[in-house]
This record gives C-alpha cells, structure tokens and sequence, in this order.
C-alpha cells in the first residue's frame, strides 16, 4: 500500500534518495505502524517526535497502524523564547 510520508526541519535529511525536498510515497506493508515507518527511516529514537497522520496528532506511535493512502507528518520539537 502506498502512504505518503512529510519530514520537516532537520529531519528532512533521513527522507530516502530520490524524494522530493519535503515527502516521498513509500510503498509499505499491510498494519505498518508509525513506529515501524520511523525506523524505516532510520531515524535514531532518541529524537523526540511530533507526529500527525492526516492532520491528527498521535502519541502512540507504536499503536497507530497506517492505512492505504494515509499522510504521515513528522516534525522535530520546536522551541522558542
């Protein structure tokens, strides 16, 4: 199935080759879970993450399974003063 995948800031640099500044399609399986698509992406788990999937933010990221066609935005924390 295929989702598509938005990485913002400075993780826009585990985007795989061939993608376009901001997202890519990925071709996933079946009840892949936003954690698996994460570690797909090699993204170390140390970074704290924000997640939405079709504009909804999830906290579960081990629970949250994809569905076909689904929009998966990953941001890094934002701090500000």
């Amino acid at each position: 199935m295929k989702i598509m995948v938005k990485l913002f800031a400075t993780l826009r640099e585990y985007l795989p080759s061939g993608s376009d500044k901001y997202s890519c399609t990925m071709d996933v399986k079946e009840r892949n879970t936003v954690a698996e698509i994460v570690e797909q992406l090699k993204i170390p788990k140390e970074i704290p993450l924000i997640i939405l999937v079709n504009g909804i933010q999830h906290q579960e990221k081990e629970k949250k399974v994809l569905q076909e066609g689904d929009v998966l935005s990953i941001f890094p924390p934002i701090a500000g003063g």
